[in-house]
């Protein structure tokens, strides 16, 4: 379960670039849902950090790596549906 301390994390490219989340300790990939119907988006982290706006510790960067199946990672039904653009 996410905590208050857990490190910060941006991500870089991709559908959600710039966003902001918490991970816990140990975590070296990360999927989000995807623009594309079907897909999630694959994050991975990197060596880099860099500084977020209103937080004193910097954010470890989770780069945009591709995008996989959806129904491969996660049930279809958990993914948040995304509005047409």
């Amino acid at each position: 379960m996410p905590g208050i301390n857990d490190p910060l994390a941006v991500f870089s490219g991709g559908s959600h670039d710039g966003e902001t989340t918490t991970v816990a300790d140990g975590v070296t990939r990360l999927f989000t849902s995807s623009e594309a119907p079907g897909l999630v988006d694959v994050y991975e982290q990197t060596d880099e950090t860099r500084d977020v706006e209103g937080n004193s510790e910097p954010a470890t960067v989770f780069a945009f790596v591709g995008q996989e199946p959806a129904a491969e990672r996660v049930p279809m039904e958990a993914l948040p549906e995304r509005p047409e653009t």
